[in-house]
């Protein structure tokens, strides 16, 4: 490496390197290391080498060492010239590379960030330009949606973010318009921000006459009026989408109804002047929504028989015809908000199928079914409209690098819990009426008086007199005290017992884990090990894989779960003499409390001449899983009984299983249990005569636990 080196060889080198052949993997070190990039980067302001360069520098900072100077002063010279550079394609392009890469982002996020931000305000036309030029309007736009993306991820100062979009006076050209206006929906999804935010959007319409102290001529006011035409779709979208998050964060039905509504007119625009198929389903099912919980709210807390309710069956049936129909032309979002066609569709699926079964088939409590559709609902916006902050990766994936929107206190959020606690009370009656013991009646009478006192928290349209919300709360197990946000029922529940709240407050919370669309990083990471594992699998495609991935999906949040049980909610994690059948029968609990409810069956007999414990079935296909108890310490990858034995199901079927064992061996000191990357696993057999191999993923669930308290 040169002490001082050469920026125009090192540029002549590039070429050479770059032209006409494939490039050796060790460029950089050929160049002459991170001195040389941070010489010949001044030379690469608007040139064709500037692409090229920082893809290799962004594949080989990975082999850097943290906090290097030599690498920190490349990166830093980088960022300066993707920021000079006036080309608005390779402008985008070098800071969506930034953005993708969390080791370029851990050097050169400050400098990104200043940079960027001086770039982020209304772009003004040059001297003697009328007004600016459509490359400088791109890259004004995409320097503030890069500090948008900055500021989620914590790497910007959301402060100055807000004060640039404060200062957003006067209508403004399409490009950076849009810009404004996706900054506006994140930082609303991210931090709820005040109304002289939501305010821009009115100027940007130009419905807000502009904050200029003088009054605009007559050519500055046409203009502007152009400006607001074009970009009055995407404000009426916006708009909708503000008020959609206000309805979930209100704190009572009637009040969320208010903005549903409000978020119907804001679309009508967008609606009646545009074909865009995500308007006109979000449109039709904020129209059935709002209706029903109109009428919910309208008949008070009495139950009623479904023929009464007020929602429309064949419109339900052309709303899920439209999804249909989106979900095959449509290509979700296409910037940097994220594109989760995977997910959105998945929820309006299961909004269509709710609201359609409520309607036909179900008779029961009535603020339970607006709880469904409202949790429906919050799902599918928390996968619409999440942030993707640096890795571009398809489908779920993306959800490990999102920030959900701040709506967790909302009235949506409490509907949410609801819906599961409603769940749990009609698991309670089943086992009341198969088993009857003293332990589920009680179970099932607290549930019961929750369930009354929630019921008159959620309808509540105003402060009730008596204890504070923080009172109320203090007594109550923590998703509980959130099921009933401030409106507090201490009164109510001052005769329950405590243990039975605990109790319910678990089970509420496997539920809400089972059903949730979105995963926490960890998970997520594990996940992504198994499907990169199960990738060469031939029979990991289509339907197959879908159903692989959502098996594993609950597999692995059981897991987790299960390493943070209590052994007040289930002892047998703590008993040296647990069984597999105690396993067998919480896994089969927790399979059917969650999406794959319907489709689990147990002790399958004649599969693969034998009998599989559990049975998941798919149209056209079935995945099993074998459990065991295991007392010794001899790892599961090398138990090659019960290995053999998972793949003995696949004799006909999919060549994909499920090996779960509850390890019950003493620990050899009283020490914290491993991590959950170290519970789930993945092996494959090679059978004689066989061309493709089996592919089995084992999953472990430590038994034999100690109490967080006795650990030494």
């Amino acid at each position: 490496m040169t002490a001082n080196p050469d920026a125009e060889s090192i540029e002549a080198r590039l070429i050479g390197s770059l032209t006409d052949t494939e490039p050796p993997a060790n460029l950089l070190q050929e160049l002459g290391g991170w001195l040389a990039i941070e010489a010949v980067a001044p030379r690469l302001v608007d040139s064709q080498l500037l692409t090229p360069v920082l893809a290799m520098v962004s594949r080989d900072i990975a082999n850097s060492a943290p906090g290097s100077a030599e690498v920190q002063a490349a990166v830093s010279a980088l960022v300066q010239a993707v920021t000079a550079t006036e080309d608005p394609l390779q402008f985008a392009q070098g800071l969506d590379e930034f953005c993708a890469n969390q080791r370029l982002l851990a050097f050169g996020a400050t400098d990104l960030a200043t940079r960027c931000l001086a770039l982020a305000h209304p772009p003004e036309p040059a001297t003697g330009q009328a007004v600016p030029t459509a490359a400088q309007v791109s890259r004004h736009a995409d320097a503030l949606e890069t500090y948008v993306r900055l500021s989620i991820s914590g790497r910007a100062s959301e402060y100055k973010l807000l004060g640039v979009l404060e200062d957003v006076t006067a209508p403004q050209p399409r490009r950076y318009a849009q810009a404004v206006l996706r900054s506006i929906g994140a930082a609303h999804d991210h931090w709820n921000v005040d109304d002289r935010i939501i305010e821009v959007i009115d100027v940007l319409s130009g419905v807000k006459s502009p904050g200029s102290p003088s009054a605009p001529d007559d050519v500055t006011l046409a203009r502007n009026r152009e400006y607001g035409a074009e970009i009055a779709s995407d404000v009426s979208w916006t708009s909708a989408n503000v008020e959609l998050v206000r309805g979930f964060r209100s704190s009572t039905a009637a009040e969320a109804s208010t903005h549903f509504g409000a978020a119907i007119e804001a679309l009508s625009f967008a609606r009646t002047h545009d074909e865009r198929g995500d308007v006109t389903v979000l449109d039709s099912a904020l129209r059935l929504l709002r209706s029903f919980i109109d009428d919910q709210v309208g008949h008070g807390a009495a139950a009623r028989s479904a023929a009464e309710w007020d929602l429309d069956l064949p419109e339900i049936e052309t709303l899920a015809d439209d999804v249909r129909r989106f979900a095959v032309a449509g290509h979700g979002l296409n910037h940097w908000s994220g594109d989760r066609k995977q997910l959105v569709f998945a929820g309006w699926e299961r909004l269509m199928t709710d609201l359609a079964w409520l309607r036909a088939k179900l008779d029961r409590d009535s603020l339970y079914d607006a709880a469904v559709i409202l949790d429906d609902l919050l799902q599918l916006y928390s996968a619409s409209h999440a942030y993707d902050l640096t890795d571009y990766e398809d489908g779920i994936e993306v959800v490990r690098d999102v920030v959900r929107p701040a709506i967790a206190s909302g009235f949506a959020a409490r509907a949410g819990l609801m819906r599961h606690l409603l769940d749990h009370i009609d698991a309670l009656r089943e086992r009341v009426r198969t088993e009857d013991t003293e332990e589920h009646r009680l179970q099932l009478e607290t549930a019961l008086a929750l369930e009354a006192a929630a019921r008159d928290s959620l309808a509540a349209a105003q402060e009730p007199p008596g204890k504070g919300p923080e009172q109320a709360a203090a007594s109550m197990p923590p998703l509980l005290a959130e099921l009933f946000g401030r409106y507090g029922a201490a009164e109510a529940l001052s005769g329950l017992d405590a243990d039975v709240l605990r109790s319910l407050n678990t089970e509420i919370a496997d539920l809400r884990e089972a059903h949730a669309l979105d995963q926490e990083l960890v998970i997520t990471d594990v996940r992504k090990a198994m499907l990169n594992a199960l990738a060469p699998c031939a029979d990991f495609k289509g339907e197959v894989a879908h159903g692989v991935r959502t098996v594993l999906d609950q597999l692995i949040r059981f897991v987790s779960r299960r390493m943070n049980t209590q052994e007040s909610s289930e002892e047998y994690l703590f008993k040296a003499d647990a069984d597999e059948h105690d396993l067998h029968k919480d896994l089969y609990d927790w399979l059917s409390g969650g999406q794959l409810s319907g489709i689990t069956n147990v002790e399958v007999q004649e599969v693969g001449a034998g009998r599989v414990d559990i049975q998941i079935s798919f149209p056209g296909f079935q995945l099993y899983l074998e459990l065991k108890a295991d007392s010794t310490m001899v790892p599961v990858a090398q138990k090659s009984t019960y290995i053999k034995q998972t793949v003995t199901y696949q004799a006909t079927g999919v060549r994909i299983g499920f090996l779960v064992v509850l390890r019950l061996a003493p620990p050899r000191d009283k020490g914290p249990t491993q991590h959950l990357r170290e519970y789930v696993s993945h092996t494959t057999l090679e059978i004689p005569g066989s061309e493709d191999e089996r592919h089995i993923v084992m999953l472990e669930i430590p038994g034999g636990r100690t109490k967080p308290s006795l650990v030494l």
